[in-house]
């Protein structure tokens, strides 16, 4: 094939628009390599050979230089260039984390709650660990400040899975994550750095030990708003939706009893119906 020929079939793959080629183990932006296959960098996903195409139209990018299926390319270049860009930095700015929950209960009741469980700021970096294990699973980055640790987790095109999120939660260790879009590997290394260090927008919290407590006072909230609706369930038992029981009835926790059997089971409260069908001993029209 005709060294033409050959770009001719890179431009079908001209979509892989990555910003960075590995060379002899290192990262290289597009703008410090040269043109075409002289470039000598190979793909930080997949190992194959780049071509390094700087036109004069499109914006300079590496592509394939052969057909193929390397998918994620752009997303295995910034993982690696986070992690190297920022155990470079001396500090770190963080979001705020306003902690809130929202549920609804079947009845239909909302149940809210709201707490600041960390102020944010920037976060003066001591010691970077990336990639070290941490308690039967391996973080993204640690950044060590202090005597204080906070884990950090890049996502592209992938949030953080959840048996991750559980394993963070274990060890009890703030979290935060650093979304990033594929077209960030177009960056050049300072503007990527300047949006690691500067950009709250990108930063989301995961999970800080802080919240434990908000969390506490949120379930403290749903539990008493059922017990309040249950209650006014149990008054209504006695007026509208069931028949009065005869002067011979048990003591009111039997009835209870056997509702919340009921709703343990199916998830609602019986009928008059069904209380008169299950627990005739119990209700007498």
């Amino acid at each position: 094939m005709h060294h033409a020929d050959t770009f001719g079939l890179c431009a079908m793959i001209a979509d892989d628009n990555i910003g960075y080629g590995i060379r002899d183990g290192e990262l290289l932006f597009i703008a410090d390599v040269s043109r075409g296959l002289a470039c000598g960098c190979i793909c930080a996903r997949c190992g194959q050979m780049l071509v390094a195409k700087k036109g004069p139209r499109r914006q300079h990018h590496f592509a394939h230089y052969k057909i193929t299926s390397c998918h994620g390319a752009a997303e295995s270049v910034l993982h690696l260039l986070a992690k190297e860009l920022i155990a470079e930095l001396d500090v770190l700015a963080i979001p705020q984390y306003n902690f809130v929950k929202l549920r609804k209960t079947k009845a239909g009741s909302l149940v809210q709650h709201g707490a600041l469980v960390a102020k944010g700021g920037n976060v003066r970096i001591h010691n970077v660990r990336v990639e070290e294990s941490e308690g039967g699973f391996v973080p993204d980055i640690i950044i060590e400040s202090g005597s204080k640790s906070l884990i950090i987790e890049v996502a592209v095109t992938h949030k953080v899975a959840r048996e991750k999120l559980r394993r963070i939660r274990r060890r009890n260790l703030p979290a935060i994550e650093i979304r990033l879009d594929p077209n960030d590997s177009l960056l050049p290394r300072e503007s990527l750095r300047n949006k690691l260090r500067n950009e709250l927008t990108s930063k989301a919290w995961l999970f800080h030990p802080d919240q434990r407590e908000a969390e506490r006072v949120f379930i403290s909230k749903f539990r008493g708003v059922l017990a309040h609706n249950r209650t006014k369930f149990r008054q209504s038992t006695t007026s509208s939706r069931f028949l009065v029981p005869s002067s011979l009835e048990p003591p009111l926790s039997e009835y209870d009893r056997t509702a919340e059997e009921f709703h343990r089971t199916h998830r609602r409260y019986p009928t008059m119906e069904e209380c008169l069908l299950l627990w005739p001993r119990l209700w007498k029209p």
